[in-house]
């Protein structure tokens, strides 16, 4: 999606939250709290501006996600203003009064929402750094509305709010909050099924993960794509730029848009020796090699780029042997050079290959993958140059003097330097093509003794043989190491490929020989490591919300009363993508640690209003937990609807990277909202022992346990 969409977007959710707001608290009241929305983009953006962070999808994303949540402050500020000016008094005392008793609890709940993205910033991987602008902005937004909640809105009620003086009873006696109050009664006196209702739908919900696709990172949308061709080493960069002109001569005869081709390809760039230049993100440029190239070619769409890529693999299949091709569509996410890997180590060559051809074998057999290959590329025809030590000491020639010969001729031997200005040209001597690709040329190479100042032939103190070898050999922990690389059709995901293949070799791995492994690459591997740069920041995070938490209710039971809910909304979030037919990648991840954030921003405030209720206006605790749930009823509601508001145009409009975050926050922001309005009071009533039998409300209804 262009940052041009994003833009849209981000004014259709500011529409969709007006709208809601008007409705839901009317004229005067939805224009006081749609002021704030203006205000806080225009300070963030100035704030943005400052610190150097540009406008791109992932910041766009976040100004969308922090919508509802800027709101939020706004909500709760001019509602209880409301609430205290229908109570009798004054607009400017209870401007004021509000104000004071708010300052704490929306902070709190504003650096504990930034608090819970703060594992994504700090992060060490790929996705952590393409992703890191969404702490950074939430972040900023956050403080931005806190600071204007506390200011323009209290300003803004003192001038214009007009609200009639009602009884506590009138205020919350309609049939609205009659039924809540009964349903929260019911769910109190059943505390027990309560949980047992929840904890098992939780259970549920982790079980039915299996059946959400597991995508790290979709492919992108753009409709280009990247193709790249690597030739046997050693190969000169002339045959490397004619193989480039022999697929360019195929899309310009049989791809190339015109009168009777409306779909195809339009144009491209190819880049011979070298990579491109990095034009996008997710994009990770090769160092300069003369037997690779690298090409972006353009397409008339997107779904034309899946159609292009088949045909693409089958000509350089046919038509470039010996050549190593690759294309692929862009992806959305950090770079992944392979959807599917499968790494062997091992000890003998002989072995190692045998068992990577079983790998190839067995790959290859899952239906959805293609373009099988291994990172050591095709075999190449090498020369061997075993020297004969007696011969050789009878010639007064050393293995060094063999080596720099051969050098001199194949590589070349810097000679001497030349200087130009303040540039050091190095001057190579070595033979030219033809001697240096004839074997018998190769043969009769006079090697220079150092020792004698004779020169012989090179046959005569060595002997030649010719063998087939890797183009490169790879290591890792300093093994022999062959990774098995394939790609995948669309529509199938390299996490359901890795499912098909990993039983396989689960189960040969143990017929294989000591010393000989496998271990996952590709998607698996970017998308576990990701996941556990995340977890590994998550202790932080989890301490930096403990500690505000403690430090504004000065209490131990409801901060634990607040971090039970959070994981309970992955209920929410599972069911969410089954009806969408969604997958969760690591985007949704993200959504699900934002979601963490509203759970706990709403969970503070009716904790302190219920602590408000007890200690400043002497309510008994049951009465306590009715009252403040009441009062907060409204705008927990509020925030709920227009979160879900602004995040529709980025579920319909986000394209298929953030179309599940925001599926995963609606989804579980709807049932967080009835865990913050239901199991929160039954949980708060357990930890402190509140008991509510024979209790009898305000509103005068008689409730035996």
């Amino acid at each position: 999606m262009k940052v041009a969409g994003f833009v849209g977007s981000v004014f259709q959710a500011v529409g969709i939250v007006v709208v809601v707001l008007l409705l839901f608290l009317g004229l005067r009241t939805g224009v006081i709290v749609s002021t704030l929305i203006p205000m806080a983009m225009i300070m963030a953006l100035l704030v943005m501006s400052v610190f150097r962070i540009g406008l791109d999808q992932m910041s766009l994303s976040a100004l969308i996600i922090s919508l509802g949540l800027l709101v939020d402050n706004a909500i709760v500020m001019s509602e209880s203003i409301m609430v205290q000016m229908a109570a009798g008094k004054s607009r400017l005392n209870a401007a004021i009064d509000s104000a004071n008793e708010l300052r704490a609890p929306l902070l709190v709940s504003s650096l504990t929402t930034a608090a819970a993205f703060l594992p994504i910033f700090l992060a060490k991987s790929s996705a952590g750094e393409y992703t890191a602008p969404i702490f950074k902005v939430v972040t900023i937004t956050l403080l931005c509305s806190w600071i204007l909640a506390l200011t323009m809105i209290p300003l803004l009620c003192h001038q214009f709010l007009k609200v009639k003086e009602q009884r506590g009873e009138e205020t919350f006696n309609s049939p609205f909050y009659r039924a809540y109050r009964e349903r929260l009664l019911s769910l109190l006196h059943h505390r027990g099924l309560t949980i047992f209702g929840i904890l098992a739908l939780f259970i549920v919900s982790i079980v039915a993960m299996r059946w959400v696709p597991n995508i790290f990172f979709p492919p992108g949308e753009r409709a280009v794509v990247a193709g790249e061709l690597e030739l046997p080493f050693g190969t000169p960069i002339e045959e490397t730029a004619r193989t480039v002109a022999a697929l360019e001569q195929f899309m310009q005869d049989s791809l190339m848009v015109g009168e009777d081709r409306p779909n195809g390809v339009t144009n491209w760039a190819a880049f011979v020796g070298e990579g491109a230049p990095r034009y996008v993100l997710p994009y990770a440029p090769e160092p300069p090699t003369p037997e690779y190239a690298y090409l972006i070619i353009n397409g008339t769409s997107r779904q034309e780029v899946d159609r292009l890529i088949p045909q693409f693999e089958r000509f350089a299949f046919h038509q470039l042997p010996g050549v190593s091709a690759k294309f692929k569509a862009l992806p959305l996410g950090p770079p992944v050079d392979w959807p599917v890997e499968v790494r062997i180590t091992g000890t003998e060559p002989g072995q190692l290959f045998s068992l990577v051809e079983q790998v190839k074998a067995r790959v290859a057999s899952v239906p959805g993958t293609r373009n099988i290959q291994d990172n050591w590329g095709r075999r190449t025809k090498k020369i061997l140059v075993r020297v004969n030590q007696p011969r050789a000491r009878r010639a007064g020639v050393s293995s060094r003097d063999v080596a720099i010969s051969l050098q001199t001729v194949l590589s070349g031997f810097e000679t001497t330097e030349y200087r130009e200005g303040d540039k050091v040209i190095p001057v190579t001597m070595r033979s030219v093509a033809a001697d240096r690709e004839d074997l018998g040329k190769i043969e009769s190479l006079n090697v220079y003794a150092q020792a004698t100042g004779q020169s012989v032939p090179l046959k005569q103190v060595a002997d030649l043989e010719v063998v087939w070898q890797p183009a490169k050999i790879i290591r890792r922990d300093r093994q022999w190491t062959v990774t098995v690389q394939a790609e995948v059709d669309p529509g199938i995901t390299a996490a359901e490929i890795d499912a098909r293949v990993l039983p396989w070799l689960q189960q040969e791995s143990a017929t294989w020989p000591p010393g000989y492994r496998y271990a996952l690459g590709g998607e698996n591997e970017e998308s576990t490591k990701s996941a556990a740069s995340i977890a590994e920041q998550l202790p932080i995070a989890a301490l930096i919300i403990i500690l505000l938490l403690v430090g504004q209710f000065n209490s131990f039971r409801r901060p634990a009363i607040i971090l039970l809910t959070i994981p309970l909304g992955l209920i929410g979030v599972v069911a969410g993508l089954l009806i969408a037919r969604s997958y969760f990648g690591f985007v949704t991840m993200l959504g699900v640690i934002s979601l963490a954030g509203i759970v706990i921003n709403n969970a503070i405030v009716l904790l302190d209003r219920i602590r408000i209720e007890i200690d400043e206006h002497g309510l008994a605790p049951p009465q306590a937990i009715i009252q403040a749930a009441q009062q907060r009823l409204r705008p927990i509601l509020l925030t709920t609807v227009t979160t879900v508001g602004g995040l529709i145009p980025l579920w319909f409009g986000g394209g298929p990277l953030f179309e599940p975050m925001a599926i995963a926050i609606i989804f579980g922001l709807i049932f967080a909202t009835v865990l913050t309005l239901g199991l929160v009071p039954v949980l708060y009533s357990l930890f402190f022992r509140v008991s509510f039998e024979d209790f009898t409300d305000r509103m005068g209804q008689h409730s035996a346990g």
